[in-house]
């Protein structure tokens, strides 16, 4: 992947819509983030490396994730070697892509200009706007588990096309 250049008032905020971008899995998939759109809620999790402890959260409530209608992709800065190693050895049940450039974390708010790197992690619906959104790097705590299915059950909630006989009592 290119390296890209962006302005710092260019990273998504909440209210705004996540753009789409290719990404290839550490399993040899290409897809585009847009694929999701219009049918699950996302969980993109842009993580600073393997060891990052939101990658374990998110693994252990995975279950609780999908039952939001939410589809989860870790974007590690790492070698693919490492996250393969990582995915396998953790058994993360999401897809993971690496980003060996940096190109999408300084685009996502997890890189700042100097090369330092965190973690950031966005919730969108499924129309791709961003409803929940923390960066390490900009002084944010990381998530807990409650914050994710907490913000993830308000998504749903807040769902226009749905409703209300079809919300799960």
């Amino acid at each position: 992947m290119a390296n890209v250049t962006v302005d710092r008032e260019e990273i998504p905020e909440r209210g705004k819509c996540l753009r789409s971008f290719r990404y290839v899995t550490v399993d040899g998939a290409e897809k585009l983030l847009s694929d999701f759109k219009g049918s699950r809620n996302l969980a993109l999790i842009v993580a600073d490396g393997p060891e990052s402890p939101i990658l374990n959260t998110v693994a252990g409530i995975y279950q609780e994730i999908l039952d939001q209608e939410t589809h989860v992709i870790a974007i590690l800065k790492c070698s693919r070697q490492e996250a393969v190693r990582a995915r396998d050895a953790r058994r993360w049940p999401f897809e993971v892509s690496v980003d060996e450039t940096g190109a999408l974390h300084r685009e996502l708010g997890a890189e700042d200009p100097t090369g330092a790197v965190g973690a950031a992690v966005y919730l969108t619906d499924r129309w791709a706007e961003v409803f929940f959104v923390s960066r390490t790097i900009a002084g944010d705590p990381t998530p807990t588990a409650a914050d994710l299915l907490e913000w993830l059950a308000f998504i749903n909630y807040q769902c226009p096309e749905c409703f209300a006989s079809e919300w799960h009592g």
